[in-house]
């Protein structure tokens, strides 16, 4: 999320420098934002595999509902995000945010807007990041445990809400 924030700045001081005919300050500035790019790609690795492999595992129900809730969102983006590698770690993180009670296509839309998309090697790599900053999910993502489309069969109602199953209703202490 750094690099991202990084790569967002030195992106904008190359355009700055370019409009103000700074050759060299804008060359420098985008050299930096391709070491930058080196550096998240060998960063994100890791996390973005993990993702991926848990979308690959996603039902065709919440794949189709995850695609739903981006072409709510982002008619315009949508196809082409659907169409990109990194779309199953996408739907992963869209999964995961709506297991932790956040609404995916509301989701979608402030991180769409927040910042724009055009230089992304990958709107989906970046949109996971965005989105898991801001639906405040965890960036290790060995931790999120994969949400199943329906109980596997050794599970039943009274286990569930014994190990606090996340459709249950939460009770506060008192």
């Amino acid at each position: 999320m750094v690099i991202d924030m990084a790569f967002f700045l030195i992106t904008a001081a190359a355009h700055w420098h370019a409009k103000k005919n700074h050759a060299q300050q804008a060359a420098a500035a985008r050299q930096s934002a391709e070491h930058l790019r080196t550096a998240y790609r060998a960063a994100a690795h890791h996390p973005m595999a993990v993702l991926h492999q848990r979308g690959q595992h996603l039902t065709q129900h919440h794949l189709l509902r995850q695609a739903a809730h981006l072409r709510t969102a982002v008619p315009e983006l949508a196809e082409q995000i659907l169409n990109e590698p990194g779309w199953p770690a996408l739907a992963a993180t869209l999964t995961d945010a709506e297991t932790a009670s956040h609404q995916p296509a509301t989701l979608l839309t402030e991180a769409t807007k927040r910042r724009e998309l055009d230089t992304a090697d990958s709107v989906s790599d970046v949109l996971v990041w965005r989105l898991r900053r801001i639906a405040d999910l965890p960036a290790d993502t060995e931790q999120t445990p994969l949400r199943q489309a329906a109980p596997t069969p050794s599970r039943t109602p009274t286990s569930r809400r014994a190990k606090g199953h996340p459709d249950q209703p939460r009770h506060r202490r008192r």
